[in-house]
């Protein structure tokens, strides 16, 4: 009897931590997807490439000159977070078989609510609360991108603080657009993984 329960729970189980699995894969993809407009965006701006993750690892670090290894440090900081944060966006299909059936339906609304809900109760805070505060500490100081043949770029903060509205509208459509594609990716390989597993949500 204790053998079928167990094997009874393991079918209940397996389906959900495939959707859980499928929502941080589902975080990582997207968060390389939004890693990449990133850098396009900074690219166009005719900013050091790389901006962002610089000035993500210096207020993490609260130092002035970087390298190229702080900046994949930046990178590797936003990676693992949005990883977990797709995560935790799984969770309502984790928990509800009829959710997980109807996302085809309600994934653009659920995904743009979430990604905005992000950017309202993350983003801003850390920006406002983290961010700001620390960029306006370092007195219009450079922040150096450096290898070891020497500077690459660098940027001041008063230039980084003067285009932080910018940056703040534009962090919305990457918010929203991330947790679109959260939703979608998290839904499509959780069906390919039950499909090919031949298991469903019990």
């Amino acid at each position: 009897m204790k053998v079928k329960d167990n094997v009874g729970m393991l079918q209940r189980i397996k389906p959900r931590l495939a959707v859980a699995g499928s929502g941080l894969a589902a975080g990582l993809i997207s968060s390389l997807a939004i890693s990449a407009l990133i850098l396009l965006a900074e690219k166009l701006a005719d900013l050091p490439v790389g901006t962002f993750y610089l000035v993500l690892a210096s207020v993490a670090l609260q130092t002035e000159a970087h390298t190229v290894d702080t900046i994949a440090l930046g990178l590797l900081m936003h990676l693992a977070a949005g990883s977990v944060i797709g995560l935790v966006i799984s969770i309502p299909f984790v928990m509800s078989k009829r959710l997980l059936a109807s996302a085809d339906r309600y994934a653009p609304v659920y995904g743009l609510a979430t990604g905005f809900a992000l950017w309202l109760a993350l983003f801003l805070p850390i920006t406002f609360g983290v961010m700001l505060p620390l960029l306006n500490s370092l007195d219009s100081q450079l922040i150096r991108q450096q290898v070891p043949t020497g500077e690459v770029s660098s940027i001041a903060t008063d230039e980084l603080l003067s285009i932080m509205d910018r940056v703040i509208a534009g962090s919305l459509a990457f918010n929203m657009f991330y947790g679109l594609l959260v939703v979608i990716l998290t839904r499509l390989l959780s069906e390919a993984y039950m499909r090919r597993h031949q298991q469903v949500i019990l």
